[in-house]
């Protein structure tokens, strides 16, 4: 060879051994501007990319270089695999196994770039939103994130199994029969995986909201792949299974802007209709003064002539989505209703019945075989009531009375 004849110490080797050395110097050489090249990456492009990132108010930026910087390094040391062991000229056999290492190295570097920026796009839903279009809810982010990255690694590996001469289509096939054989298996922790995606999905309800189905009643505290936490009113802990909580109807009151206010008063039969006309006006008046009643919705209206009273409807909307300020609204208008109702002289009825006797029936006049029934003890007192023995408060008078005529 006519550099190893240039080289002093290589003259008087034979030739064999000056071909190993000069394919050994060769490698060494091939790694050190190797090494040199990945120096000047890290140094001319990116260390000022990562300054650049650093001073910037975007924080993906910093993200997509971290994520890009190992698979670099990856694909540096593969492409100095292929080269080192072309230089060497091991045979055919070695060469071949190099080549796919290197190969494999370069795939396996190119898995872990879409592996990363799926991480990276998985931070927040307005990355995805900026760079898709598509609207997601950020608890569905993890599941999202965790399947496509589980996707893009056994894709990776399919692929450098394939490099290495392996027939992949058996190997899917027998995926599939697996993937049957645990969904057949696994059914209903299917069905509540593919719940927990409809639930973040469609977001009806929240952690912390108060709902209403028909499996449970209470508190959202937990939205798990399996399963939804409920807190009774109770207090009580109901664990609903997520398939179940996506059939059902589901009522969230926490989801409330205004609530509705509607019952009856009832005023007693002595109210004109002049006092009835008076207070429907001051009614509707103070409702339209309160700061969180609807204007457009009151409704104050004479609406029946009840059994014991006169009943008004009155109707309202409450800006008021909280159950216990909406409770203190409800009582401060029934306090203010009274206090009109006592204002303008008038009563509030409750019911009643009246009970009109026309004549009273005079006790009937018993007979002498009837009241010979009664006892010794008590014919005394029936001879009293048939007027035929006087009562003892008559014998001093009948005793006045014959000594009078003596």
């Amino acid at each position: 060879m006519d550099l190893a004849r240039e080289i002093p110490l290589l003259r008087d080797l034979p030739l064999e051994t000056q071909t190993v050395v000069l394919r050994i110097l060769l490698v060494i050489v091939v790694l050190g501007v190797v090494w040199v090249l990945r120096r000047a990456i890290t140094t001319v492009i990116l260390s000022p990319v990562s300054r650049m990132t650093k001073s910037s108010n975007n924080t993906y930026d910093n993200l997509l270089l971290e994520a890009l910087r190992g698979p670099i390094n990856l694909i540096i040391i593969s492409v100095a695999l292929a080269i080192s062991t072309s230089i060497l000229d091991f045979g055919p056999d070695l060469q071949h196994y190099a080549d796919l290492v290197a190969r494999s190295l370069f795939i396996a570097a190119i898995t872990f770039v879409f592996y990363n920026v799926v991480r990276l796009f998985a931070i927040s839903p307005s990355v995805i939103w900026r760079t898709t279009g598509v609207r997601i809810e950020e608890r569905l982010l993890p599941f999202i994130s965790t399947v496509l990255r589980v996707f893009i690694v056994v894709m990776g590996a399919l692929i450098i199994i394939n490099e290495w001469g392996f027939d992949v289509t058996g190997l899917v096939a027998s995926f599939g029969i697996v993937g049957l054989a645990f969904s057949l298996a696994a059914q209903d922790t299917a069905a509540n995986v593919f719940g927990f995606t409809a639930i973040v999905s469609d977001n009806p309800f929240d952690v912390g909201d108060f709902i209403v189905t028909s499996a449970a009643e209470g508190t959202v505290e937990h939205v798990g792949i399996r399963s939804t936490q409920i807190r009774k009113l109770d207090q009580s802990l109901v664990s609903v299974p997520n398939n179940l909580m996506t059939t059902a109807a589901v009522t969230n009151w926490s989801r409330l802007y205004k609530r509705r206010l509607d019952f009856f008063i009832g005023l007693t039969y002595d109210t004109n209709s002049r006092q009835i006309r008076q207070i429907i006006e001051k009614i509707k008046e103070m409702l339209l003064s309160r700061e969180f009643v609807d204007p457009e919705s009151v409704v104050v209206r004479f609406v029946t002539f009840g059994g014991s009273s006169l009943d008004i409807r009155i109707i309202c909307y409450v800006f008021l989505a909280d159950w216990n300020a909406y409770i203190a609204e409800t009582e401060a208008i029934n306090l203010e209703i009274m206090d009109i109702v006592e204002s303008m002289g008038l009563d509030f009825a409750f019911p009643s019945s009246s009970v009109y006797i026309e004549s009273v029936p005079r006790p009937k006049k018993r007979s002498t075989q009837q009241m010979k029934r009664y006892t010794p003890a008590s014919e005394q007192a029936a001879n009293i009531l048939r007027g035929e023995e006087p009562r003892e408060s008559d014998e001093p008078d009948q005793a006045n009375e014959s000594a009078s005529n003596d």
